[in-house]
């Protein structure tokens, strides 16, 4: 009997590991993706510019600025496990924390950056943009990839998990930076 009962702990504990594990990996890729960065940068964005106030009127404009995208990681990982399964989540995860997605990912940041301006909340990233050869072919791989047409295509961004997590994110910030 106490063989029985050890052997189901051992199967609890493992399960819970692997649990956290998968929880962890949706994070981690979320964080390698800092998607929850470029997400919160659209809407502090879409506050910053007066595009919410029709919805949100008095919202106030300084607290918007000091939202923390770490208060989203977690929504976001949701929306990961949504959509990739634990294979996919892994294999993305190789691949943004690469040195190819690495630069891939400040390349994005870069340009969103440079397009909408320091007030856009979208995290400026120093240093000069240097993709090698191999870094730029790895990066073409992946991109072209059917995992990474769904990471950036439609399966990620306007899945059902997206948008609820989008809704509540400005939801969460209106109520936060409520006058």
């Amino acid at each position: 009997m106490k063989s029985l009962v050890s052997f189901f702990a051992v199967l609890v504990t493992s399960t819970a590991v692997q649990a956290a594990d998968a929880a962890d990996q949706k994070t981690a890729l979320v964080r390698a993706m800092r998607s929850d960065e470029i997400a919160l940068g659209g809407a502090k964005r879409a506050f910053l510019t007066g595009a919410m106030d029709k919805k949100y009127a008095r919202v106030d404009k300084k607290c918007v600025k000091r939202v923390e995208y770490s208060e989203f990681t977690t929504g976001f990982a949701g929306v990961v496990g949504s959509v990739l399964n634990p294979t996919e989540i892994a294999t993305a995860l190789k691949f943004y924390q690469s040195d190819a997605g690495v630069k891939y990912v400040e390349g994005t940041l870069r340009r969103l950056h440079t397009r909408y301006g320091d007030e856009s909340g979208v995290p400026e990233i120093k240093g000069k943009e240097e993709i090698s050869p191999q870094q730029m072919a790895d990066i073409a791989e992946f991109t072209r990839s059917d995992l990474g047409h769904k990471i950036m295509g439609k399966d990620m961004t306007e899945s059902p998990a997206a948008l609820k997590m989008g809704s509540e994110m400005l939801e969460k910030i209106a109520a936060k930076c409520a006058r």
